[in-house]
């Protein structure tokens, strides 16, 4: 489904990306792994072409492009295929949690506001929050916005939504139901790429996990694997932090 192929990506001096290739299957989940400053989140915006790689490939369903010199057109309908999750929720703070959800739709979809409304509040439904649907950023909870976000999300029906950190600007009460709205997501069968430092739920979520460090894939391999037999000392190590035994 998607495909990414020898990718690499650099701040300045900094490679922040060396040479990376994944695969994320339709229906999976994978979880991706690994220390701060590993390039997870540069990974997870150059699939959803926030950020313009310097080399490498996507394939996605039939559109096959190189990353160094995309068409504005091309860009456009590979995010009209991706939805983002932003650590920060990334609301608008004029708007209600409905508004926030419609704002998409209407402007970068031309879906009309009487339709956008609709499926706005049936995104919310399904994220616990229809009742919440006329209230500002403000007047929620870190939970409850990140939940707008996810419903943001589902709203424009994406191949495949990308979450980066989705949990790490909560509070440790509040983890709990935005970990629950993303584990409903799989039950579904939605398409996900989750870069987390929640081991215990990538455990029980994830499909597939890719490890990075330095800006490489370092071991990939299924969920069940990974957490039970790493074959890498460093993800050894790294689990290790997480799980005692």
């Amino acid at each position: 489904m998607l495909k990414l192929t020898n990718v690499h990506k650099s701040f300045g001096k900094s490679e922040i990306l060396k040479g990376i290739s994944l695969n994320v299957e339709k229906g999976s989940v994978v979880a991706v792994l690994g220390p701060s400053g590993a390039g997870k989140t540069t990974l997870l915006r150059c699939m959803n072409l926030l950020e313009k790689a310097d080399s490498g490939e996507m394939d996605f369903d039939d559109i096959h492009v190189d990353l160094k010199k995309i068409p504005k057109k091309t860009i456009y309908e590979i995010r009209k295929k991706t939805a983002f999750v932003f650590q920060n929720y990334n609301l608008f703070n004029n708007k209600t949690a409905l508004e926030n959800i419609m704002e998409g739709l209407v402007i970068a979809r031309k879906v009309p506001k009487n339709q956008a409304r609709e499926i706005a509040l049936k995104a919310l439904e399904k994220v616990g929050l229809k009742d919440k649907a006329a209230f500002y950023p403000s007047s929620l909870s870190g939970g409850q916005q990140q939940r707008v976000g996810i419903a943001r999300a589902l709203a424009v029906n994406p191949d495949v939504i990308l979450f980066d950190e989705p949990t790490s600007a909560l509070d440790p009460e509040l983890i709990d139901e935005v970990l629950g709205g993303i584990r409903q997501l799989a039950e579904e069968g939605t398409t996900m790429v989750i870069v987390t430092h929640e081991m215990a739920f990538a455990r029980d979520i994830a499909d597939y996990v890719v490890f990075m460090e330095d800006g490489q894939i370092i071991e990939e391999k299924s969920a069940a694997e990974f957490f039970t037999n790493p074959e890498n000392e460093r993800s050894r190590q790294f689990l290790k932090r997480f799980f005692l035994t």
